[in-house]
């Protein structure tokens, strides 16, 4: 099935679910890349074997119309916002920055510059602002410490708040010029003369580079749509809106790829949820509605070791809503454990295959180093790094692509140096209790608009809400080029594939 009759199918099924325009929202994972509520699942400004990396953002909105849209870059560990403000974009504006090191040191912060002109609150100076450790100073936050270098790694949302008219619409939208009419209208703790429900349209992408590496790779950010129905602008000290912010508490969800149970079976089944979440303790509905969209019993990617190219692959896997669930006190379903000093580790699993389709699977003391009194094979931070090796690294070692401290190390036999692997979720929770809610349920063939929907059925989405990528790397040492000799580095980063498991 083409591109384009993939998107057609899922417009199809949301409308025949209640989602078209003018009917109840729900919020979804929109193929198309495009939404209210951007979420880029890595950023880093790390360094590996002395080379450091930066992240360029970007956002464009697609739009005819002006918006106002919080910005908030969030630490790996816990989750804890380190830089967060207004931005205001012009109809069909783009914005960029990059996240750089504030100086050479290990243990300082990430930094944010732009050039862009866009109205922001507060105004980012030309020199750019420095990351900062206030959120995880005390309580929950503080147990991982409370080091800036907390904030070199972890993910980024940007939260349409909603659609400007009036005087704020007019003072950010550019003029022939090029520049926003004037900014000092929206630079305030005021709320907007006038503002409307957020209409999506917003994209936007991430850039890993590692200059002095020759390394360079990008992804598009995940794009939630119908997030939510009614406007939601708050200052910029404000940690609202967040992601656990939607309204209403449904969500829409595709199980595509299930196996028929005709004569001859294919991979032509269907499974649509609209599912409506009631919350539970230690979770909010919205919470569970948005978790819902990015629930995955296992990761699927690839992975490459070869020794001739000094190959080297990380996965990043971002768990995007766990603070919603866990602290220390409480580990909401679908997560088994509450935060401690050395994360809030969840159990995994890493079966592996080379190209000739050999296995293995990974496990006990092939999952090195473990974290101090967390069990064999965890995952424990909010923004992970997977990094598979064929020999067990030193201890405190960082990963070899991204030079992560959040960093889970898996060591694959030695003789498996390329294939692909599995990781799959087995906490308690995460293979029994999931997240519950009630679903109208519509189980599609081929014949979409024809499908029958039972409504009110209870569901479990079984695993837990994961989003990210694999990166990877082939050195091959100076080579001889038309004008000389040049850098033979090489590197590539893909989405990766999940499998999505919901009961019934």
């Amino acid at each position: 099935m083409n591109t384009f009759k993939r998107k057609a199918l899922f417009t199809a099924v949301i409308a025949g679910l209640g989602v078209a325009a003018g009917t109840a929202e729900a919020v979804y994972l929109n193929p198309n890349k495009t939404g209210q509520v951007l979420i880029y699942p890595y950023y880093t400004v790390q360094s590996t074997n002395g080379n450091s990396w930066n992240t360029y953002l970007s956002i464009v909105n697609t739009t005819t119309r002006a918006k106002a849209v919080k910005v908030r870059f969030i630490e790996g560990k816990t989750s804890a916002e380190v830089l967060d403000f207004n931005l205001f974009l012009s109809p069909n504006d783009m914005w960029t920055g990059a996240i750089v090191p504030a100086d050479a040191t290990s243990g300082s912060p990430g930094h944010l510059v732009t050039a862009d002109v866009s109205c922001t609150n507060p105004a980012i100076p030309s020199g750019g602002v420095d990351f900062r450790n206030y959120q995880y100073l005390s309580g929950d936050d503080s147990l991982p410490g409370t080091g800036l270098d907390r904030t070199r790694e972890g993910y980024v949302e940007m939260i349409e708040m909603g659609t400007l008219t009036g005087a704020w619409a007019t003072a950010v939208t550019h003029t022939s010029a090029g520049v926003p009419a004037n900014c000092a209208v929206v630079q305030n703790n005021n709320t907007p003369s006038s503002i409307e429900s957020p209409q999506g349209g917003l994209v936007g992408t991430g850039t890993l580079i590692n200059v002095n590496a020759g390394r360079d790779v990008g992804y598009k950010a995940e794009a939630l749509e119908a997030w939510r129905t009614t406007s939601d602008y708050t200052i910029p000290s404000a940690t609202t809106p967040n992601l656990g912010d939607a309204t209403p508490t449904v969500s829409v969800v595709l199980n595509a790829g299930q196996i028929d149970a005709g004569a001859t079976p294919s991979s032509s089944q269907i499974t649509a949820y609209r599912t409506t979440f009631a919350g539970s303790s230690g979770a909010s509905a919205g919470a569970q509605a948005v978790a819902s969209v990015f629930m995955h019993s296992s990761v699927i990617n690839e992975y490459i070791l070869d020794s001739a190219t000094a190959s080297n692959t990380d996965w990043v896997v971002t768990q995007p809503l766990k603070r919603a669930f866990v602290t220390s006190l409480v580990a909401a379903s679908p997560y088994s454990n509450v935060l401690t000093s050395n994360g809030a580790c969840e159990t995994i699993g890493f079966t592996y295959f080379n190209r000739e389709e050999r296995t293995q699977t990974a496990s006990g003391t092939d999952f090195s180093p473990l974290p101090p009194a967390a069990p064999a094979n965890s995952m424990c931070w909010e923004s992970n790094v997977l990094a598979i090796r064929n020999s067990a690294p030193a201890s405190g070692a960082t990963s070899a692509v991204l030079g992560s401290m959040n960093v889970t190390n898996v060591t694959v036999n030695s003789a498996f140096q390329n294939g692909w692997g599995r990781l799959s979720f087995g906490g308690v929770s995460a293979t029994t209790t999931g997240l519950a809610g009630t679903a109208d349920v519509a189980n599609l063939g081929m014949d979409v608009l024809g499908a029958t929907v039972t409504p009110a059925v209870p569901v479990t989405f079984l695993g837990l809400p994961v989003a990210g990528f694999m990166i990877r790397t082939f050195d091959n040492g100076t080579l001889t080029c038309s004008s000389g000799a040049c850098q033979g580095n090489y590197s590539a980063l893909f989405p990766h594939s999940y499998d999505t498991t919901v009961t019934p």
